[in-house]
């Protein structure tokens, strides 16, 4: 008898095991297989994209010269400071004037010298006339006192060469502002000693800024002069207009030189760097994703879940990408997807190949 009790207990209690274990593991199978929804977007396949791309250039002035004087001498002074600003006419250097002074005062006595023989020599013509009138002279002592009247016509118009000359190097020995601009360098001091040419001053207008920017022979055929371009300074863009592009490529970076007008409001200081903003057309086949749809893959690729419907049960199917351009969180792939192709946008990290789902619009 204790032996069927005991042989009834512990049917009873394998009976009772099982229904508890099929109780708890039926329910588990049926969230399993619970669609997990998840946002999908199609994949759109297009055969070019467009991509901004960016080239760098520099900042000049208008107008930027190296001035320098046309004679030589001693600088005796410089009032233009580094920094200055200076006005057309003003006085920005001059050299020591003390032997062109001099100069000058000789070839102006020199010619008060010859118009006084000048003089002499007129009133001497017209008595000569007087007497050749009167037949109390020769033809021939006539025709020497003219002679002698034409000689120094022509020495009062040398001595006037002469005074000029000297006058103008007097004046080329103050060196003014050509331009209104800013003394942004100075190369000598007072008491040297400079040559016709030496650099004594560099002079920044401040009017006409310019963009000088390089650009890939293929985008500077495609530029058009008189068209307006988005240059960025700093953290703003303005629109400029294009000068011009140089014919000639630049043997060193193999780019050609593109000219931009800045505007006046932009501000610009000389050296600033520049960036000329393009939006180019790139001739590839491929198509749109956000950058949450993909996950590192393998030797260079990237992988993105796709959505397969069969009958009425979709599953997240692997495909890989290869990623042509990024721009902020989207990014344009090229690979095995088909075009229409409904892509899981985000949410990867709960989902695995084969697991149901349920796609959704985002």
């Amino acid at each position: 008898m204790k032996t069927f009790m005991a042989l009834l207990a512990a049917v009873t209690l394998t009976l009772t095991t099982t229904l508890l274990i099929y109780a708890n593991v039926a329910p588990s199978a049926s969230d399993k297989r619970t669609p997990l929804p998840v946002a999908a977007v199609p994949f759109e396949v297009q055969a070019q994209y467009m991509r901004q791309s960016s080239y760098v250039g520099t900042v000049k002035a208008g107008r930027d010269s190296t001035l320098g004087f046309e004679v030589g001498g001693t600088l005796a002074a410089v009032p233009a400071r580094e920094g200055m600003a200076v006005a057309p006419g003003d006085i920005i250097a001059t050299l020591d004037t003390d032997r062109r002074l001099a100069q000058l005062r000789a070839a102006e006595a020199e010619l008060e010298r010859v118009n006084t023989d000048l003089k002499l020599a007129t009133l001497k013509r017209e008595r000569f006339e007087d007497l050749v009138a009167q037949g109390l002279t020769s033809q021939q002592q006539f025709d020497e006192v003219l002679l002698g009247e034409q000689a120094l016509a022509q020495a009062r118009m040398a001595s006037r060469a002469r005074r000029d000359s000297a006058a103008l190097d007097v004046e080329k020995s103050t060196l003014r502002a050509p331009f209104p601009g800013i003394v942004a360098q100075r190369y000598v001091q007072e008491g040297t000693v400079v040559t016709p040419g030496t650099p004594v001053l560099r002079l920044v207008g401040q009017t006409g800024f310019e963009a000088h920017i390089g650009v890939p022979t293929a985008v500077g055929r495609r530029l058009a002069p008189g068209r307006v371009y988005s240059i960025r300074l700093g953290d703003r863009s303005y629109e400029a207009e294009l000068r011009g592009v140089r014919s000639d490529v630049d043997p060193t970076t193999l780019t050609l030189g593109a000219v931009f007008l800045l505007p006046a409001v932009a501000a610009p200081m000389t050296g600033e760097t520049v960036l000329l903003e393009l939006e180019e057309s790139v001739a590839q086949r491929g198509g749109w994703l956000p950058l949450s749809a993909l996950t590192a893959g393998n030797r260079g690729l990237w992988d993105v879940l796709v959505v397969k419907t069969e009958g009425d049960e979709s599953t997240a199917v692997r495909e890989a990408v290869e990623i042509l351009f990024a721009r902020e969180d989207r990014v344009y792939v090229r690979g095995t997807l088909a075009d229409q192709a409904l892509v899981i946008a985000s949410g990867l990290q709960r989902l695995t190949p084969g697991a149901p789902i349920e796609p959704r619009a985002p």
